[in-house]
C-alpha cells in the first residue's frame, strides 16, 4: 500500500513539474504575441489554457478545455500544442 501511494505521489510531483514548464512556455508565447511574433493561438486562448493548467494542478477532477481547441485549430507541428497535449495525457493518468 505504501509503495502505491509513493508512486502516485511521484506521478503527481512529476505532473506538477511538467505543468510548471508548460505554463512558462505559455507565458513566453503570450509575450511573443504582444510583440507581434506569436505563432500559436490567441492571447485570450493562451490565458485560458494557463488557467486550465493551474486548475489541473489544484484538482484532479478538472476537465481542461484546451485539448479540443488545440486539436481543432492549431498547427499539427506546434511544439507548444504537443507539450499541452502530452501534459493532458499525463494528467488523465493521475
Amino acid at each position: 500500500m505504501v509503495y502505491n501511494e509513493s508512486r502516485q505521489l511521484n506521478k503527481t510531483v512529476n505532473f506538477i513539474k511538467e505543468a510548471e514548464k508548460v505554463k512558462i512556455m505559455i507565458e513566453c508565447e503570450i509575450e511573443a504575441h504582444k510583440l507581434g511574433q506569436g505563432k500559436d493561438g490567441t492571447i485570450s486562448q493562451l490565458e485560458n489554457f494557463y488557467k486550465d493548467i493551474q486548475l489541473m494542478i489544484e484538482s484532479k477532477s478538472h476537465i481542461p478545455s484546451y485539448p479540443r481547441a488545440i486539436a481543432d485549430s492549431w498547427d499539427f507541428n506546434s511544439e507548444l500544442g504537443k507539450q499541452l497535449l502530452d501534459l493532458y495525457e499525463v494528467y488523465k493518468k493521475l
